[in-house]
């Protein structure tokens, strides 16, 4: 066996193994913000706020007192609404799956713990993702998601280079 033929060998048992577990899908991802714990567990119960986090990722509504639905975009395919329930947990909320929805989200749960941060630097937020989505676009979406709503709860406003020259055309 040659070394280009060893090559392709491993490749196809990388790519295998991604695609193998990208069907489970899952990401977790930590960030410290320096907000009180009761303002940052408020601000993930605003679906405006949400929205204006999700960005080109979704659009969030409420549907009731612990309802939301997520519009999430797709590009140029159909959107996918997924209809939540969210449960307040001590220290957590999770957005889970409304029951008899039948939606192809099936197993999908979005989860964030909330914690004191060391030193009074503020609040530990971890945002766990579970989707049907391969882990690592699902941990890259989910550290914007957080980055985002760090910047939005400590200057107010969410990164953006719309008002740069050179920005590409996009909702947000």
């Amino acid at each position: 066996m040659n070394y280009l033929d060893k090559a392709k060998e491993q490749l196809t048992d990388l790519v295998g193994k991604v695609i193998d577990s990208g069907s489970s899908g899952g990401g977790t991802q930590t960030v410290t913000i320096s907000c009180p714990r009761d303002q940052v567990e408020q601000f993930w119960r605003d679906p405006e706020k949400l929205s204006a986090v999700l960005g080109d990722i979704a659009e969030v509504r409420s549907t009731g007192p612990t309802g939301y639905q997520w519009i999430l975009h797709r590009g140029d395919a159909e959107s996918i609404t997924w209809d939540t329930t969210l449960v307040a947990e001590e220290g957590s909320l999770r957005f889970v799956r409304a029951t008899g929805n039948g939606s192809s989200t099936e197993g999908a749960e979005i989860q964030l713990t909330f914690r004191d941060a060391p030193h009074d630097l503020g609040t530990e937020v971890t945002l766990r993702v579970q989707s049907p989505i391969p882990d690592l676009l699902t941990g890259a979406a989910a550290f914007k998601v957080l980055y985002r709503a760090r910047a939005l709860l400590q200057t107010g406003e969410v990164p953006t280079l719309a008002h740069n020259p050179s920005a590409r055309a996009a909702a947000h």
